[in-house]
């Protein structure tokens, strides 16, 4: 077990790396690093979630049992709800050997995938800031390599603030220019042709557009395997449909990061009217538009939810007193609620404003 001064430094080791100006690929890669100095673990997987839809986006994993098959991980879980209360809990930190009293056998989780390919003990850690979750870390431990402890649990939840509020922090980087883009993203996204992927009902890939591979591989997501080709975040939102009692009245979103900081929006629907794929899906991946991603970068910005009302308006290019009229609130309350929102954002203009939470870096104007 790691020694309290050993902890202490990996606390500072962490710090800095927040602040090393890396992205959240590269933050996360090496504080995994870091992290095993203090937690001892064979394995970790950290996904990063959309918040609105609670589903995961990119995930980085060094464990071959979970990285590998995704589509069987995401199937197995609405049938591995684990058997204490402690384990589905919202607290920041979960131990399996804990929430399952020593026997991880009651996990079918564990005990379907996990357990017979060696796996052993496994610590989730749900990272939160502002009251929203913004990824989740498993740690996870061979058989042999005994079980986690309170007080991994412990130094884990009191690292959890500092690990969150610099994944959604990393959510803000805008994406890359050349001078010849077009400022519009909206525009932008409808020059860009979607991609299609279909599923039948078991997940297995029934086929795919060129356009949906383009995609896939501009995301930089890691690939299961050939057998499971897709990324995770496909069988999640497939899985999240079909064990729903009702179908969705519209496809299930989830917005996701490139790694150039263009942001792409999947969306997951039930296929209709097909008798040859019954219980089937179809996934349409495009660029992510204004409307997807304000809502998204607004709370990574840790706006209010007031700021976000007047943001939402002012970036829609209402004056301030058509603002003041549509809240309900005087204009002197909208502009104490726009002087906030640029003092978070670090722009002086509705213009940039505008950039900050469309996910692209503002156009110099050289006029």
């Amino acid at each position: 077990m790691a020694t309290e001064t050993a902890r202490r430094r990996v606390r500072a080791e962490i710090a800095r790396l927040a602040r090393a100006g890396l992205d959240n690929d590269g933050f996360r890669l090496a504080a995994a690093d870091v992290l095993r100095k203090a937690v001892g673990f064979d394995w970790w997987c950290w996904t990063l979630l959309d918040p609105a839809a609670d589903l995961p986006t990119r995930y980085l994993s060094d464990n071959p049992i979970i990285g590998g098959a995704q589509r069987r991980f995401y199937r197995m879980l609405p049938a591995a709800a684990q058997p204490s209360p402690e384990w589905q809990s919202i607290r920041p930190v979960t131990i399996l050997s804990a929430a399952t009293g020593g026997d991880l056998n009651r996990s079918k989780l564990w005990r379907d995938l996990l357990g017979p390919r060696g796996g052993g003990d496994q610590l989730v850690a749900r990272l939160t800031a502002g009251g929203i979750s913004w990824a989740h870390l498993d740690l996870g431990r061979e058989q042999s390599s005994g079980w986690f402890t309170p007080d991994d649990a412990d130094f884990m939840a009191s690292l959890a603030p500092l690990l969150a509020t610099r994944l959604r922090a990393g959510l803000r980087t805008p994406a890359s220019h050349s001078k010849d883009d077009n400022a519009d993203s909206d525009s932008t996204a409808a020059g860009a042709e979607p991609g299609t992927i279909i599923l039948d009902r078991d997940l297995a890939l029934v086929a795919a557009t060129s356009a949906a591979w383009r995609w896939i591989d501009r995301l930089g997501l890691q690939r299961p395997s050939d057998e499971e080709p897709l990324p995770g975040f496909v069988y999640a939102a497939a899985t999240r449909i079909a064990v729903a009692p009702d179908q969705p009245a519209e496809p299930i979103a989830v917005r996701l990061q490139a790694t150039d900081g263009s942001w792409v929006v999947a969306r997951v629907a039930p296929v209709a009217d097909s008798p040859r794929l019954v219980g089937g899906f179809v996934v349409t991946i495009e660029p992510a538009r204004a409307g997807d991603l304000a809502p998204l970068l607004m709370r990574a910005w840790g706006l209010s939810a007031r700021e976000r009302d007047v943001a939402a308006l002012a970036i829609a290019g209402l004056p301030s007193p058509d603002i003041a009229a549509a809240l309900f609130i005087s204009p002197h309350t909208v502009r104490d609620h726009l002087k906030s929102v640029f003092a978070k954002t670090g722009v002086n203009c509705r213009r940039d404003l505008t950039a900050a939470f469309t996910g692209h870096a503002a156009v110099p104007d050289r006029r």
